[in-house]
């Protein structure tokens, strides 16, 4: 069986990707930590969910330099996190410019390294929701990044090495995602989407948001929120 590098960032999409891989590749999965505000929580939720699917071959990376580079409120607490419900189609400061190419590349460098054939990236452009389609907010979320990418590898890697970028749920609704998840028995108690960190997630970053809204129109409750038995 081929291999797959599979991005994990700990969310729902990333742990949805992971099941649909498994189904055709070997997965091998990827982390990349960017010293952001919720890296703490996306390690955790990647270590979680690598042991329920039991993946034997992970790999966490890391790249700091984005925090010095400093420039969006995912790395600087000088600036603030956006409520979701006041974004318009302007960038938002949760925009890391250059980090999505980044973990793509790192992928990329892994997958030469141990044969992969191909690397899944959980990105979606956002239909279906309210307000500004995801693409729209973040540019690197649009299906031509992905192509432009996959022209990318042609010329970086020799022409035996046919390494491809899938982005399976590029066309989905967060509700699509959340019920494709359970059919695929994904443990939505053990992701994390919230872009800040905490004991909670806060609830009104987009993050957040485009979960809340996922898991509403899909006609489930959110475990995150479900309050333990007994308590």
């Amino acid at each position: 069986m081929d291999r797959a590098v599979v991005l994990v960032s700990g969310g729902v999409n990333s742990a949805v990707i992971t099941a649909i891989a498994r189904e055709q590749y070997e997965p091998v999965l990827l982390h990349v930590g960017w010293n952001h505000r919720s890296a703490d929580r996306e390690l955790a939720a990647f270590e979680q969910l690598s042991a329920h699917f039991g993946i034997e071959k992970t790999l966490a990376a890391e790249l700091p330099c984005m925090a010095a580079f400093g420039g969006n409120s995912r790395v600087s607490k000088r600036l603030s996190i956006e409520d979701a419900n006041t974004l318009n189609q302007e960038t938002p400061s949760t925009f890391a410019p250059g980090v999505l190419p980044s973990m793509l590349g790192l992928a990329a460098a892994w997958s030469g390294a141990i044969k992969a054939r191909r690397i899944f990236v959980g990105i979606s452009e956002g239909l279906g929701g309210t307000g500004p389609a995801l693409a729209q907010l973040y540019p690197d979320y649009r299906r031509e990044f992905v192509q432009a990418f996959n022209l990318t590898l042609r010329y970086a890697f020799p022409a035996k090495q046919d390494i491809l970028v899938e982005a399976p749920l590029v066309d989905l609704s967060r509700a699509e995602i959340v019920r494709l998840g359970l059919k695929c028995e994904v443990p939505y108690a053990l992701t994390w989407s919230c872009y800040a960190s905490g004991a909670k997630p806060c609830g009104r970053c987009l993050g957040c948001v485009n979960r809340a809204l996922g898991f509403s129109k899909a006609g489930m409750a959110d475990p995150l929120f479900l309050e333990p038995v007994g308590a």
